[in-house]
């Protein structure tokens, strides 16, 4: 059985994690380009710029992976709360016990989530 408050535990303790990396992010993200570099776009070599662009755009990626962990958590939560926990949304079955621990945010059981993956 699973012991449902140390699991809300575990995924609000996760919440906040991805909210103060969010939060650092968006501090980083906020300074211009021009600001990052701490000279103008004109006096930098083509590839200074490319290289803070990509950094940037590395920042952003992580950014939006974050976004998506803490709507998946919150979903959890909402699930835990309504007690569809640890039921596969696809199919109704139970989702294994060693999936959960793994991603204590999954929504479907491993049959269903292969079957959602070879689709793409």
């Amino acid at each position: 059985m699973v012991d449902r408050e140390a699991l809300r535990q575990q995924l609000m303790d996760e919440r906040g994690r991805l909210n103060q990396e969010i939060a650092e992010l968006d501090a980083d993200l906020s300074e211009s380009l021009e600001d990052s570099t701490e000279e103008s776009p004109y006096d930098q070599h083509m590839a200074e710029t490319a290289a803070a662009t990509l950094d940037r755009e590395i920042e952003l990626t992580i950014q939006e992976s974050a976004r998506a962990a803490l709507a998946q958590i919150d979903r959890a939560l909402a699930r835990l709360d309504s007690g569809g926990y640890g039921r596969c949304e696809k199919c109704g079955k139970p989702i294994g016990a060693a999936r959960l621990e793994v991603a204590p945010f999954a929504t479907l059981c491993v049959d269903c989530k292969r079957a959602e993956e070879r689709q793409f």
